[in-house]
Formats: C-alpha cells, structure tokens, sequence
C-alpha cells in the first residue's frame, strides 16, 4: 500500500487527535488570514481618519503678513497664480490632496436679509501623481453654494428646504447647508473655484492652497523635520509662496499612523509565532510519539522512504485541510465584519489572496519540516531500538 493510502487509513484510525489537529491549525490559521486581510482595510481607515482630522500644511502667497493672517482669523487679501498648484504637483512635492482656495468677504442676501460673510471659492483635493487618490473633499457644483449652518440661521435658510442666495448680485442655488463644525465654516460661503474667480475678477489667482503632508521618506533620508523639507521644497519651486505647518495637527496625524500601524504589526506577530510554535510542536509531536510504529514498520520490511513518507503525508494532509478551512473563515469572517468594523472604508474592502495563500504555504512547510526531521532520525534507528517504545 502507498503512503498516501497509509497515511489516509490513519487518519481515520485516529479521527479524534486528526480532527482536533484540524481544529487548531484552522483556528490559527483564521485568526491570522483575519488579522491580515484586515490590515489593509485597518490601515485605510486609520488614514482616512487621520487625512479627515484636516489639512496641515497652507501655502500662502509670498507677501502675505502671517501677523494679519492669523488676527483675521486666517484670511488675507493677497493672491498668487494658480499655476503654482501645477508647480507643486510637477515637483512632485512631499505633500498631498492639494485644495486651492479663493477668499473674500462679501454682501450675501437671501430672503431680505444681509450679511457680509467669508467666500470661498474651492475646487475638488487634487492627489499628487504616485500618492493616494481617494478625494479628501468634493468640488461644489458649478452655480451651487453650500453655506455653514450659522449663515443658514442668519439668513433663514432652512436645511431641508434649500434656497436661494445673492453674491455680490450674481445668484446661486444653496446645495448644501453644511453641519457645524465649529470653525468659521460655520458661518461661510463655499463655491466652485472658477465660479468665485470669475465673481471677483480674479481670473486664475487663489488665496492659498490647503494640503496633507507626506514628508516621511524624505525626512528618514536626510534627517531632517519636516518643516524644514518643505520649506526648503517650496524655496525651489517659486519664490512667490510661503509655507505654514500646523505643527500639532501634523504630529497627532503622524503619532496616529504610526501608533496603530505598530500595533496592528505586533499582533501579527504573536499569531505567527503562534502559529509557528503549533504547527511545528504538532507534527513533531506526532513524529516522536510513533517511534514504536515506526520500529515495527522497519521489522516488517517497510522501506525508511515509506516510513517517512507516511508520517509526513499525515501532517502535511492534516495541516492542509486545516489551513484551507482556516483561509475561508477568516476571509469569510473579514467580508462579514468589515462594514461593522470600517464605518468608512469597509464596503470596499477585498479579500487580498495571495495574503492568504502565503500564510498557507507557511503553514505546510512548517508541517512538513517539523514532521520530517523527527521521523528521519526514527527510520534510521535500529527497529529493536524503537518497537515499544512511546516517544
């Protein structure tokens, strides 16, 4: 008889210790398909967080006091080309989700009512080429207005009921009655970027341009902070725009990713080492524990080949099933959990296989390793040595 057919015939000889080795190597192996199926899914939510805590970096143009800046509560009359956003994104700066501004304060009516109020003219988060795309903001239609929930109040808009306002005594459609946030968007006039630099007469001029930094692998390369990068990327870029990082923001954004990632890395790691320690004390195990069969195989002139082979057959075969059931239910578990688990990425999560099939792979290498070393060093003992012996 072969060793498959050996090997076989065993299993179902010793059913209970074949089905509890299943067990644990399939709910290692979930646990682990879980954790990294997951992870992508963990990591987007984690940015996605950390991207919507707000942009941390503004570029504001070269002769703009940062003293009057900040007492008008960030705002200024000054303007730049709005070529410069080109600049940035050929440059392939160490930033991300560019958002290009023009601001001014302007009369706003709508149902008899006046009052000067911030316009902002925005256009859709611009992704520099190689970096993430998922928009950061969305572009407001063309003749649209969303307006901040305390303007709506001052000029009794309701939020379901929409409108219509007058700017500077052109109209537009109110899209949106945007939800406090707290911030002087609260009581501000957002529109399309085109539609506020043709109300002004600003025709391709911006206030500033909002964005995310990605300065990581610069700063690791050349040691040093990320402020002085992009200071020092801006500098080469135009002469016409200077740079202000919200240092803070950017911090608690870094510690964020960096935190989570970490950690997400640290409990792989446990279940591999896991995993590892099972499978391998298993098939051993399993191999030291047969020394007696193994003798009595030799005795009847079974080959060392075969006798090892049907060791190994039986690990390998259990340890197959047992991570191909392991990789269904952790994926199957993954899809289940992932809306519950990601508010906001978890529709779009997928199953990412190759992932999967590599721990997999690991897992019947190990068995195979583990089970064979013990059951060589048996068949090339002397069968006297071994027969009623027990490990």
């Amino acid at each position: 008889m072969n060793p498959i057919s050996l090997a076989v015939k065993e299993i179902r000889y010793r059913a209970k210790s074949s089905v509890c080795t299943v067990l644990i190597v399939a709910l290692l192996i979930s646990a682990l398909v879980w954790l990294s199926v997951n992870n992508s899914g963990f990591q987007r939510e984690v940015s996605r967080g950390a991207r919507d805590i707000g942009s941390n970096v503004v570029i504001l143009p070269g002769p703009t006091d940062q003293f009057e800046y900040f007492n008008n509560g960030g705002f200024t009359d000054e303007t730049m080309p709005e070529s410069t956003v080109e600049q940035l994104l050929e440059f392939r700066a160490s930033l991300n989700h560019l958002i290009p501004m023009l601001e001014r304060k302007a009369m706003v009516r709508s149902n008899g009512i006046s009052q000067t109020a911030r316009v902002v003219g925005i256009s859709a988060s611009i992704p520099v080429p190689g970096r993430p795309k998922a928009p950061m903001r969305k572009s407001v239609a063309k003749g649209c207005v969303q307006i901040g929930e305390q303007l709506a109040e001052k000029l009794k808009i309701e939020r379901d009921q929409g409108g219509e306002i007058t700017i500077e005594g052109s109209s537009y459609i109110v899209d949106r009655v945007n939800r406090s946030n707290g911030t002087w968007q609260d009581s501000a006039v957002f529109l399309d970027l085109e539609d506020a630099q043709s109300l002004f007469n600003l025709s391709n001029r911006i206030s500033r341009i909002e964005a995310i930094e990605c300065t990581s692998e610069q700063c690791a390369a050349t040691g040093l902070s990320s402020d002085v990068v992009l200071i020092n990327e801006l500098a080469r870029i135009t002469a016409g725009a200077q740079l202000l990082r919200r240092e803070k923001m950017a911090d608690a954004r870094s510690m964020i990713r960096s935190v989570a990632g970490n950690n997400q890395e640290l409990l792989q790691s446990v279940f591999w080492v896991l995993l590892v320690l099972v499978v391998m004390l298993q098939a051993a195990l399993n191999s030291y524990q047969r020394q007696s069969e193994i003798g009595v195989y030799q005795a009847m002139g079974v080959g060392g080949i075969r006798v090892i082979s049907l060791i190994v057959m039986r690990s390998l075969f259990l340890t197959t099933i047992g991570a191909a059931i392991g990789m269904v239910i952790g994926a199957w578990v993954s899809l289940a959990q992932s809306s519950a688990l990601f508010e906001v990425t978890g529709k779009k999560m997928v199953i990412d296989w190759a992932v999967a099939g590599v721990i997999v792979v690991v897992a019947i290498l190990l068995s195979l390793i583990a089970s064979a070393f013990p059951a060589i060093l048996a068949a090339v003992r002397n069968p006297a040595e071994l027969i009623g012996k027990e490990g």
